[in-house]
């Protein structure tokens, strides 16, 4: 394995824990957006209570794979950008746009909280509302232009059926890792009707995701059937354990096993973008452009591993210190941390 290589992987490595963390912060918009019932504005505070302290930290992930690759792969970099200059200038406007209007809903004109507002029960701060929208819609149309993007850097053009198929999978997925992720928070932050919503919409999202998925597979083949037909012959055991996850994490969520449901969830996501990097190989941006000839020069390449590994040693730590104290259950209403 060349340096290059080497880089490549770690840089996987960070679109994988962008798309586990930050697609499940994205996925929290979307249920922000389609909530609904008597206890909607319940479900806005969960999410907004969840979301609040780690969703500008999940992004530095994907600071570390534009750095990565523009740093390794300065070739590959400046193709990319070419053929996906509208789509990612429109996903970093969401990006930004849900960012400011998170910030401006949580703390309105009033100075106070809304989510706290809302859990009291006193509904939303006024002048709040239009933030919220905004929000939840930058949070839904964000996934599916990066989905987009994907399709296209799979296919090698922006055309086809593919790159739409995968908006519609890549907003799936958000969408079911947030909703899986929330019903843990619901069982150890609220009530158990929130858990009943939450789950409900995790086994629905996790059917829908499963179905885009398979339609995926035959519309790749009629893509981009060089890639496909490596995807089978290399990578199809990825496939399985991403079939086998998504299967068990809608038994774990169906059994009240919340725990483990995130972990089969991120294990039938992640295999899914792994199956995708291990087909792809040698090739970075189809037709023909590989992983030796995209790369930058070759006294650069182990400097940049070096400084790449150093990030991921300090980062992973310092978001899972994060994750572990704001992730901690808080008590309830009595005082007590909640028993189920």
């Amino acid at each position: 394995m060349t340096a290059a290589d080497a880089i490549l992987g770690v840089i996987g490595a960070g679109a994988v824990a962008y798309v586990l963390l930050g697609g499940a912060d994205l996925g929290g918009g979307v249920w922000d957006l389609f909530a609904s019932g008597p206890h909607r504005a319940q479900q806005r505070s969960l999410i907004a209570t969840t979301m609040g302290p780690v969703w500008e930290a999940n992004h530095v992930w994907l600071v570390f794979v534009l750095i990565g690759l523009f740093s390794g792969f300065p070739t590959a970099f400046g193709a990319l950008c070419r053929l996906l200059a509208v789509p990612l200038a429109l996903a970093l406007l969401g990006i930004v746009l849900r960012g400011a209007a998170f910030v401006f809903r949580q703390y309105g004109s009033t100075g106070a909280s809304a989510g706290a507002a809302a859990e009291a029960g006193g509904g939303p701060v006024p002048g709040t509302a239009a933030w919220g929208r905004v929000f939840a819609i930058a949070s839904t149309f964000t996934p599916a232009v990066l989905g987009l993007c994907a399709g296209a850097v799979a296919t090698g053009r922006l055309g086809g059926a593919f790159p739409v198929t995968a908006a519609a999978l890549g907003l799936a997925l958000c969408a079911y890792l947030a909703a899986v992720y929330l019903c843990r928070e619901a069982m150890v932050r609220s009530g158990k009707d929130l858990v009943r919503d939450f789950r409900r919409r995790a086994l629905l999202v996790a059917v829908v995701t499963g179905a885009l998925a398979l339609v995926a597979l035959p519309v790749l083949g009629h893509d981009a059937p060089a890639l496909t037909a490596r995807l089978w012959q290399r990578a199809w055991w990825l496939v399985a354990l991403s079939a086998v996850g998504g299967v068990a994490s809608i038994v774990t969520v169906a059994r009240y096993r919340f725990g483990l449901a995130r972990g089969f969830a991120a294990l039938a996501v992640a295999s899914v973008l792994a199956g995708w990097g291990v087909a792809s190989y040698p090739y970075l941006v189809p037709p023909g452009l590989t992983v030796a000839d995209a790369a930058g020069p070759v006294q650069t390449q182990p400097v940049i591993l070096a400084v790449l590994v150093a990030g991921f040693l300090v980062t992973v730590p310092a978001l899972a210190l994060l994750l572990r104290v704001f992730g901690r259950p808080g008590p309830t209403r009595t005082g007590r941390s909640p028993r189920w």
